[in-house]
């Protein structure tokens, strides 16, 4: 079985408001483009969405995103605005990160 791999188009607006909501809130975020993988002689193709992993201190948070009206905490169940993620990033601040 034969596929191949094709960027999958990013949003450089968006990841740049992703950049200063981490950078306002002292976190670091690193971003993985996303791809679609088609298969050959097939109509399948397999999207894998854009990834940012923030991190403050020693927490990690996961968003996946596809574009900015799709964005993810974790996986596909739970859904995040910019806003919320603000939100959540200053939240672990003031308690100083969480209890896990």
């Amino acid at each position: 079985m034969e596929y191949f791999t094709e960027k999958l188009i990013k949003d450089e607006y968006f990841e740049n408001r992703i950049s200063t909501i981490c950078s306002f809130n002292n976190a670091k975020c690193i971003f993985n483009d996303g791809k679609i993988i088609k298969i050959k002689e097939t109509n399948v193709s397999i999207i894998e969405p854009h990834q940012v992993m923030v991190k403050w201190k020693q927490y990690k948070i996961l968003l996946l995103y596809f574009d900015k009206d799709n964005m993810f905490l974790y996986d596909r169940t739970m859904p995040i605005t910019l806003n919320e993620l603000d939100k959540l990033l200053k939240e672990i601040r003031s308690m100083g990160g969480l209890n896990v």
